[in-house]
């Protein structure tokens, strides 16, 4: 079986597919997937640093880094703006060999000033560690998602909490 990539697809292609046996489907999966990656399998590991714990406005039902809900999670805003334990904590997770390092702040957006030059210098040296940069922040404006470009990130994580339909009924700030 050849296993091209295909984007028109009919109902009854996609039902039959939905009929296989479990096993079969994941068979023709991987086949599609080594026909993809044919070079074989590369695992790229990632470390994930919470930069800034707890204490966040937003009031996400479900997470316990906001202020709104009580959790064994406490806000540490003394992690934040600490660039150089941060890039000590990036070395590590690269000695251990991780490929990507991600770092998280417990925020509903990004602040404008110190926070924000951290990082960036951050990210700048998650980079010249030479490993893929990303950030997981809250809210960005159309200019800090340009100067995170420019400072060298490799992907922003921005949480989707629900479709517009429900949204009231998960997040009420």
């Amino acid at each position: 079986m050849s296993a091209l990539i295909r984007h028109d697809w009919d109902l009854a292609e996609i039902e039959a597919l939905l009929e296989l046996p479990l096993v079969d489907l994941l068979w023709r999966a991987q086949q599609v997937h080594r026909d993809a990656h044919p070079a074989g399998y590369h695992v790229q590991l990632a470390s994930l640093l919470s930069v800034k714990t707890g204490g966040c406005e937003e009031d996400c039902a479900y997470c316990p880094q906001s202020m709104h809900h009580s959790s064994d999670v406490t806000a540490q805003p003394e992690l934040q703006l600490q660039v150089d334990g941060v890039l000590q904590q990036a070395r590590s997770a690269r000695d251990a060999g991780a490929h990507r390092f991600c770092m998280g702040w417990a925020w509903r957006e990004i602040r404008e000033g110190a926070p924000f030059d951290a990082m960036l210098a951050m990210v700048r040296g998650v980079r010249e560690l030479g490993m893929e940069a990303c950030v997981t922040a809250g809210m960005l404006t159309d200019s800090q998602a340009e100067r995170l470009a420019q400072a060298g990130l490799t992907s922003y994580n921005h949480n989707l909490d629900t479709s517009p339909e429900h949204y009231d009924q998960i997040i009420s700030t």
